[in-house]
Formats: structure tokens, C-alpha cells, sequence
């Protein structure tokens, strides 16, 4: 998003959280239109607000372009579906789904449930465009078995290897249309995915919390929010975890202490006393 963000284009962001807190729309500076979707999944749970918030940027008439940020576990088909709504499909030109992965977890994916590695690949073959991000984490022989792979599941979709998501900005200006309309095998791909957030009271011990993310269990797919640090506590950092990489940035705004956690069958109540025993030792 921040690469097409860089363009002269009129475009308003869709954010879509699983959870109630809304992390990632706190990243972007004001001069982003930015619309929230949270506490639900825009492919069911908020498809008819999904709708509604179509309609209404559309009426605006302020924007060009329309990303739609869906959380993890959403189902292509079902926003192609309500992008297709008839009270809005003769207000849009085209619809483009974009698929972002990890090389290396997408080769391990078989770690998880089927209804989850269901979902992954079903994702990827419903896209247009197919984002194959952590190159320099896989080698070469890996690579060639990820390109079978996708090409099996969507032999159709523009790919694009990347490393630390570098990638031309004209790229997207060659995406192919797929025509992969088809029913999803089924619809239960929220089935065993939790959500929880955490709200610190003030900083915390920087080399206990990283521990805390080295001990997160296979399970726990994201970690995202905010936290301040005691031997810094003037600082406040927006901290990324996804599948066992962590990173952090400084933010220059004030925002809620609070992270977010998303897994398949986490023990929230077990995270929830590890971050109490964090906050207050």
C-alpha cells in the first residue's frame, strides 16, 4: 500500500481488523483516507458494512482508487462479491485481488489446520496478482519448488519475488484479470481463529517482552501494536510479528499502549497472564 500510496492517484484505504483495535490504520499520517472495518471478517461477518462503505466513498467522489486491506482469514470471493453488490457494481470498473505471502511459511504451510491451509491456498487462487515476499529466506531449490506450487494453484496470476516487499511500482500496471468465479469448497474458514488485544498501562521491560514474542507458540500467526519501553519510555514503537519474525519501528503520534494477537486455537487466557506477569514485573 505505501508503494501505491507514492502515486498522484485519489485513493481511500478499506481497513479491515479481525479484532476491535484497529493497529494499522494508526500507521498512516492524515493525509490518508482511511475507513475502518473491525471487530469482524469483511467477507461475512461485515460484508453489507463493506458495502456501505463502497457506496458512500464512491457518492464522495474524491477517490480513484479503493484498497481494500482484509484481514488475514477473509475469503476473496465473498469481496468480490460484495464489490459486484448491485448497489455499487455500476459505480466500479474493475476489481484486482492481490496476494501477499511468505516464502518460506507458505512452503510449511502443511504445519497447520487443513481448513487453514484451505483457506491460503483458495486465496492465492482467486488473485490477480501474487506478491512472493522473503525471497532471500528460501533457497533456490525451495524456489523452484514454490514456483510448481503456485503454479498449480493459479497458473493464471502476474507473480512477483520480492525481499523486504521492494518492488516496482509499474508492476501493478501489468496484472492480469483471472476468471476464478468459482464457490469456495466452504465457508468455515474462521473455525478456530481467535482474536485478543492487550492494553499496557505504561512501558515495559524491552528484554522481557522479547522474550515474551521468542516463546509465542506455532499457533499465533500476528502480533501487532504499540509499546513503550522502560529504558526508553519517551518512545513510542509500533511492533510487527508474523509466523516468527519480528520487526519495530518509532511512531511519531500518540496511540494506545495495546496490541493485538491473532492465532488458530490460541490459549488467550494463558497470553493473557504472560502479559500481566510482563506488565508488572
Amino acid at each position: 500500500m505505501q508503494y501505491l500510496l507514492k502515486t498522484d492517484e485519489k485513493i481511500t484505504i478499506i481497513m479491515n481488523e479481525f479484532g476491535t483495535f484497529d493497529v494499522d490504520s494508526l500507521t498512516f499520517n492524515n493525509e490518508v483516507a482511511i475507513n475502518a472495518l473491525v471487530n469482524g471478517c469483511v467477507c461475512c461477518d461485515l460484508k453489507a458494512d463493506l458495502v456501505a462503505q463502497l457506496k458512500n466513498i464512491i457518492a464522495d467522489g474524491q477517490t480513484t482508487h479503493i484498497i481494500i486491506e482484509a484481514t488475514g482469514i477473509a475469503h476473496p470471493l465473498e469481496i468480490m462479491m460484495a464489490c459486484q453488490d448491485p448497489e455499487v457494481i455500476h459505480l466500479i470498473s474493475e476489481v484486482k485481488m492481490i496476494g501477499i505471502l511468505d516464502a518460506s511459511r507458505f512452503l510449511h504451510r502443511h504445519r497447520y489446520s487443513l481448513t487453514t491451509v484451505e483457506l491460503m491456498e483458495e486465496q492465492l487462487a482467486y488473485s490477480s496478482m501474487i506478491i512472493i515476499n522473503k525471497m532471500d529466506l528460501i533457497n533456490d531449490q525451495e524456489q523452484k519448488k514454490l514456483s510448481a506450487e503456485l503454479t498449480q494453484i493459479n497458473p493464471q496470476a502476474t507473480t512477483c519475488y520480492t525481499t523486504f516487499g521492494q518492488l516496482d511500482i509499474t508492476t501493478f500496471n501489468n496484472i492480469k484479470h483471472v476468471d476464478n468465479m468459482k464457490s469456495p469448497a466452504k465457508h468455515a474458514h474462521h473455525h478456530g481463529i481467535k482474536s485478543m488485544q492487550y492494553t499496557f498501562s505504561g512501558p515495559i521491560d524491552r528484554q522481557l517482552f522479547y522474550q515474551f514474542i521468542l516463546k509465542l507458540p506455532q499457533n499465533v500467526f500476528r502480533l501487532k501494536g504499540f509499546v513503550r519501553f522502560r529504558d526508553c519510555a519517551d518512545v513510542i514503537y509500533e511492533f510487527q510479528y508474523a509466523h516468527g519474525l519480528p520487526s519495530y519501528g518509532e511512531v511519531d503520534k500518540e496511540v494506545p499502549l495495546t496490541i493485538v494477537i491473532i492465532g488458530e486455537h490460541i490459549d488467550v487466557e494463558r497470553l493473557r497472564n504472560n502479559l500481566d506477569m510482563l506488565q508488572f514485573t
